[in-house]
C-alpha cells in the first residue's frame, strides 16, 4: 500500500471512530463523510456534510473530525462542510487554529 493511501487510510479509521453528538452513532455508521484524501504529502482533506443544513453542531462536529484525523504522518488537515447552510462560517471557525 501506497504511503498516501495508507495515511488517508489512517485518519479516516480515526474519524469513523468519532461519535456524532446529535445521534450517539459513530460517524462509520451514518453518511457524514463523503470525502477523505491525502491531496499533497502530509496533508489531508476531509469533507463531511452535517446531517442538517441548519445543524448546532456543524462547527464542533468539523473540529472533532479535524482533531481525530490528525494521526501521526498529518503534516495539515482541512476540513470542508459541505451542505450547512453556513457553509462558508463553519469551514473558517473548523479550520482557524
Amino acid at each position: 500500500m501506497r504511503m498516501a493511501e495508507e495515511l488517508a487510510r489512517n485518519a479516516r479509521e480515526a474519524i469513523y471512530a468519532v461519535v456524532e453528538e446529535e445521534t450517539g452513532r459513530k460517524l462509520g455508521e451514518l453518511t457524514v463523510v463523503t470525502e477523505v484524501h491525502e491531496v499533497s504529502p502530509g496533508e489531508i482533506k476531509v469533507r463531511f456534510t452535517p446531517l442538517s443544513a441548519y445543524s448546532p453542531t456543524a462547527v464542533d462536529l468539523g473540529r472533532r473530525i479535524r482533531a481525530a484525523g490528525n494521526v501521526e504522518g498529518v503534516k495539515r488537515i482541512v476540513v470542508e462542510c459541505d451542505g450547512h447552510m453556513q457553509d462558508e462560517l463553519v469551514n473558517r471557525l473548523v479550520n482557524s487554529p
